[in-house]
């Protein structure tokens, strides 16, 4: 019985179906539109989903690439240690 309540509040919230006319429908055709309902929710989240990835690549293709500084080698020196001298 929980499980009709869900369905009354999703067909009211989203589909404008109050729980009155769902109470009239039969029940095959409820689960029809349930079933329809997911399908058209997956298929936006797989839109969207693409839309946030093309956006991704754009925004990453128009930033400015920063060249490879090469930095030079320093030779290798000996460097004498220093010595104090004694008091």
């Amino acid at each position: 019985m929980d499980n009709w309540f869900k369905i009354e509040l999703l067909f009211a919230k989203n589909l404008n179906i109050t729980p009155v006319e769902l109470g009239e429908l039969e029940f095959y055709r409820v689960e029809y539109l349930l079933e329809n309902y997911e399908a058209f929710v997956k298929e936006e989240n797989k839109q969207y989903e693409n839309q946030q990835k093309d956006y991704q690549k754009e925004s990453t293709s128009q930033l400015p690439k920063q060249p490879k500084l090469d930095t030079p080698r320093l030779p290798k020196m000996d460097i004498p240690k220093m010595q104090y001298p004694k008091f």
